[in-house]
């Protein structure tokens, strides 16, 4: 409901309501989820297991949202917002185990290219080809003990009491009109993430570091070495900025200049991810893998003054020539994203535990790019020795930042009564500028002290140049739209 107060103060109120029943396979035996407390497959819809496989049905998703705007002056509105929202359930991963999800293969005899074995001993031919898949036996019970080969199969085990995750949304902003038509906007903004999903290891010891294979909890139950993820563990996340905006929308000069002090914080690596450590689990809230301090965005959209109905050049072929274009562009500035250092884990000897590096002297940053020019100097850390975590928590460091300068122009003509022209040349990195990688060795956000490119920014990001995101060389578009 919007609710007019009084001439100055006007209020948005709504609930929403949002409902997530726990999914169902479209038949009987369609998913198969593990068991930690009984070592066991449960087919779902099968021998009485329930199609949902007994997952919590949530009813209580109320999400509130409220805001405010008041006219301080004639000039001068405050507004302020708050909001819970809640997201489905994260990823395509699911029940997704052992039989649901199996593979049958076939044998060579001797080396090379040599006689191929079907699963009854007999060699395939070319008239008979392969055989249709052995289907997996079900019992009637639905119940598949994860023993034998199964051991040391990786599993799922989706959450019986998994909640959706939700975010609190909070919001304070000024807006004040400022003369030549330009608006100032200072705000500041709020997050804060419940239930945050996150993978959740659950053949890794909570509690003691070094016991290896042993001290793995499903390992000692039932001799199970592989990782059993549990989809999801619920944890929590937060952000807050400081944001400043100049607008300018008003005859043929449009910008917007905008620039955010924020962080961000979390416990899992990357988006929906494990966690670095479950011993100590509270060392893992650090800034988000994606987390920019710093960002600075410029954007313009300039009608050039030619043509028809323009100051110059408003007539004759000049004006047909000259006339309707349109230059418009964005220039980025982002700081650099975080990184862990970490190292050798054989000293740790604990399964599923990432170890980090020892800090021995103050972190010289260099800013070099490539080998020879170091981007830190690696000397500041140390590989731990005994069975201890390094001293240095996760995403301490922060790579390079990010500059991006894209350019378009546009000349819009009409043919005929019925049909109109659009020409466009598009450029994205324009002054082709280098965007360069984190200086890391494993995955995108850890550096390791045993590689030897350890201190170095040996790559670029990834080629998502123009609409697939950021990233790449120089990329130039020219193309023609006609509508009619």
């Amino acid at each position: 409901d919007k609710w007019q107060v009084s001439p100055k103060l006007t209020l948005d109120i709504g609930l929403r309501w949002e409902f997530y029943p726990p999914a169902k396979p479209a038949f009987p035996g369609g998913f198969a989820n593990y068991d930690p407390t009984t070592n066991n497959l449960v087919m779902a819809g099968i021998g009485g297991n329930p199609m949902n496989m007994g997952l919590k049905t949530h009813y209580n998703y109320f999400a509130p949202r409220v805001g405010l705007a008041y006219r301080l002056t004639e000039k001068t509105v405050i507004r302020a917002g708050f909001g819970t929202s809640y997201t489905p359930f994260p990823d395509n991963t699911y029940a997704y185990n052992y039989p649901v999800r199996s593979n049958n293969y076939y044998t060579n005899v001797g080396d090379g290219f040599a006689t191929t074995l079907l699963a009854n001993g007999q060699p395939a031919t070319f008239q008979n080809g392969f055989p249709l898949p052995v289907p997996v036996t079900v019992p009637s019970s639905g119940i598949i003990p994860a023993t034998g080969t199964l051991l040391s199969q990786s599993m799922f085990d989706i959450n019986p009491n998994f909640k959706n995750p939700s975010v609190e949304t909070w919001n304070f902003a000024v807006q004040r009109a400022l003369p030549g038509h330009f608006t100032l906007d200072l705000a500041y903004l709020g997050l804060h993430g419940v239930d945050t999903a996150a993978q959740y290891n659950m053949n890794t010891s909570t509690t003691t570091l070094g016991g290896g294979t042993a001290g793995q909890p499903l390992a000692a139950l039932y001799g199970k070495t592989a990782a059993v993820t549990l989809f999801w563990a619920g944890f929590s996340s937060s952000y807050n900025a400081l944001q400043a905006k100049i607008n300018r929308h008003f005859g043929d000069f449009n910008l917007t200049t905008a620039f955010t002090w924020g962080k961000g914080m979390d416990y899992q690596q990357g988006d929906d991810g494990v966690l670095f450590w479950f011993i100590g689990a509270h060392r893992n809230y650090a800034r988000t893998d994606f987390d920019r301090t710093l960002n600075f965005t410029q954007s313009y959209v300039y009608a050039l003054p030619f043509g028809k109905g323009k100051k110059m050049l408003s007539g004759g072929p000049a004006a047909w020539v000259l006339g309707n274009w349109q230059l418009s562009g964005v220039l980025t500035l982002l700081t650099g994203q975080p990184f862990s250092i970490t190292a050798s884990g054989s000293s740790l000897n604990t399964p599923g535990e990432i170890q980090t590096a020892n800090q021995v002297a103050p972190v010289q940053l260099e800013h070099g790019i490539n080998t020879g020019n170091p981007w830190f100097n690696g000397a500041s850390f140390s590989q731990p020795t005994g069975i201890a975590f390094g001293t240095t928590g996760r995403n301490i460091m922060s790579g390079p930042g990010l500059f991006a300068l894209n350019l378009s122009l546009f000349k819009n003509f009409k043919v005929c009564e019925c049909a109109n022209v659009e020409l466009r040349a598009e450029t994205f990195n324009l002054t082709n500028t280098a965007q360069f990688n984190n200086p890391t060795t494993t995955g995108t956000n850890q550096a390791s002290i045993t590689s030897s490119t350890f201190g170095y920014v040996t790559s670029t990001l990834g080629s998502g140049t123009g609409v697939n995101g950021t990233g790449g060389g120089r990329a130039v578009q020219l193309g023609v739209k006609v509508t009619f």
